[in-house]
């Protein structure tokens, strides 16, 4: 006995029309987008699920950052962190999902300036106003001034 087939507007009937070569009927197309629409946003939520996975993965793998005396963590070892967890990342993405790769590249630079700024090395003044900069120049001549007076 025949298995009866699938009524119009079903993504089976859809193919049952071009495997007869009859005309596809509104239904039946709309079922078709409908599949396609379904299909690609499934593989689109795996692959989120997987960046999410590997991301939980590498954040379990790093341990925590050292503590001071007081119980409180270095703002450079944070972002140290934060970067080696950035590159871990970045490998996983760059196979993955490209266009989240670039975004994270770009934190990984943020976070580079961060480390750089913390250290000295970038003599950054963004976010300080000419204030901060005149009170801060006039305190070092100050400073300067005093240690001369001391010496002499």
């Amino acid at each position: 006995m025949a298995r009866p087939k699938a009524p119009c507007g079903t993504y089976a009937a859809y193919r049952r029309h071009l495997r007869e070569k009859t005309p596809v009927c509104d239904a039946c197309r709309d079922a078709k987008r409908q599949n396609s629409r379904d299909r690609s946003n499934s593989a689109e939520s795996r692959r989120e699920k997987q960046v999410e996975r590997e991301a939980a993965k590498a954040a379990a793998a790093v341990p925590p950052a050292p503590r001071t005396d007081d119980g409180h963590v270095s703002r450079l070892e944070t972002l140290r962190d934060m970067l080696e967890q950035s590159r871990e990342l970045v490998a996983a993405l760059k196979v993955s999902d490209p266009a989240r790769a670039y975004l994270q590249m770009r934190e990984q630079r943020e976070i580079l300036r961060e480390i750089a700024e913390i250290q000295g090395n970038g003599q950054s003044t963004k976010g300080v106003t000419l204030g901060d900069q005149l009170a801060a120049a006039r305190a070092e001549r100050e400073q300067r001034e005093a240690a001369r007076a001391a010496g002499a």
